[in-house]
């Protein structure tokens, strides 16, 4: 039988689950001091529900299938798409609504460094009205998540509307189709130099003046305020936005922000200001989270009421950014026991200290005291409660200090109180 697994998934075995578990308690804490109500919405969806953030292409890029009754049917690539159905299908909620979410997702995605075809996401989501403090409060809570975890990390913050603006003005191109087109070339400047993209792009009928000219404009970035002034140079009245969430961001303490006119994400998705966060000390992860407003998305379910903004992180991704400290002790405690009859009594124990919140382990088979011992220093146990006949009898346990080996009888109780005031 063949033991290997589909390309692009794998196991998360212990070490990286416990890596991935703080980054979800990071997340969890960070809901709670945020406000944000978290839920999670279904893993299955129709593919046309799928389809309405990124359209058919989306298809190639994710895992659909037909499900016995013929309808095309969905494995959720994102949670953003999976909350704003929700939202838009809930005209009861009270606005502004701030979700959030965390869990697997499934992309058809090429594997690559810090990438899986399954993976883990978490997700912050504010709807309502239009507002910058809606979209720095999720700028503030992802900041959160990463500070917590102690990853030192560069929020960088576009806005579209800015290098739209910059297109029109500055290079002439009024044609939506081709402003667009243009602009997709900033997406593009990680990968490729100016002289392809200027081949690239003289393919498709521009000037190489005008792919400089917004290769120039993309190189903008630095501080807030130096970005934001050179912008007014540059009279484009479409920053307003960036400039009232350069404020409040610093008013929330957020202090590792850069402006850059290259960040532009989603360009058929998101529609004002956009951002994202990568590890300052292993930027070849690529960004840890990412996000921005995504009016669109509403108006396609049917809510041309509604703004959104929002978030994801990977919570992979993000594991791999924390340091790898070596696993601190926890308690345990091993019961161990001589004799068949301390062997019933040994699992009274058991039951008596994990009731009492102690973790503790006893042997699955018969085995000499000795051996129990080998394995309570293998596993790390910081107490053995060794159990025989004078211990049955006395209703009792010898209480070994793993580190200094020193040991006690102590009656039941005293060891329970014993262990858990160490």
């Amino acid at each position: 039988m063949d033991l290997s697994l589909p390309r692009g998934v794998d196991d998360v075995e212990p070490a990286r689950f416990a890596l991935q578990a703080k980054v979800e308690a990071a997340f969890d804490e960070v809901c709670r001091l945020y406000n944000f109500r978290v839920m999670e919405p279904a893993s299955l969806e129709h593919l046309s529900t799928l389809r309405a953030k990124s359209g058919e292409g989306i298809d190639k890029e994710i895992y659909w299938f037909k499900d016995k009754a013929g309808r095309d049917i969905g494995l959720r690539f994102d949670l953003t798409v999976g909350i704003t159905r929700y939202v838009c299908s809930r005209k009861d909620l009270k606005l502004p609504a701030k979700l959030a979410a965390s869990g697997g997702i499934w992309r058809y995605d090429e594997p690559q460094y810090g990438r899986y075809r399954w993976s883990h996401q978490w997700d912050l989501e504010v709807f309502g009205p239009p507002s910058v403090e809606a979209d720095a409060e999720v700028i503030d809570a992802s900041s959160a998540i990463l500070r917590k975890l102690g990853i030192a990390f560069l929020v960088k913050v576009g806005d579209r509307r800015v290098v739209e603006d910059y297109i029109r003005k500055k290079l002439g191109i009024e044609q939506e189709d081709r402003l667009v087109e243009l602009m997709r070339a900033l997406d593009k400047v990680e990968k490729k130099s100016a002289a392809e993209l200027r081949a690239e792009y003289a393919t498709k009928g521009f000037e190489a003046s005008e792919v400089d000219g917004l290769l120039e404009f993309g190189s903008l970035r630095g501080k807030p305020d130096a970005v934001l002034a050179r912008a007014s140079e540059l009279h484009l009245e479409s920053v307003n936005e960036l400039r009232s969430l350069a404020d409040i961001l610093d008013s929330r303490g957020l202090k590792n922000v850069e402006y850059n006119m290259s960040i532009v994400r989603g360009i058929d998705y998101y529609t004002g200001i956009v951002f994202e966060a990568s590890d300052a000390r292993n930027p070849k992860l690529g960004s840890l989270f990412g996000g921005g407003r995504y009016d669109a998305l509403p108006r396609i379910f049917g809510r041309a009421d509604l703004s959104a903004t929002g978030a994801a992180g990977g919570i992979e991704r993000t594991a791999m950014s924390i340091e790898p400290h070596p696993r601190p002790p926890g308690l345990l405690v091993y019961v161990a026991s001589a004799g068949p009859q301390a062997a019933a009594y040994a699992l009274n124990v058991q039951k008596v200290l994990r009731e009492g919140g102690i973790p503790c382990e006893t042997p699955l088979q018969a085995k000499a005291l000795s051996k129990q011992l080998e394995d309570a220093s293998r596993l790390g146990a910081t107490w053995a409660a060794i159990v025989g006949e004078r211990e049955l009898k006395a209703n009792a346990v010898t209480l070994r200090d793993m580190r200094s080996r020193k040991e006690q009888l102590l009656p039941l109780s005293e060891a329970v109180e014993r262990i858990s005031h160490a």
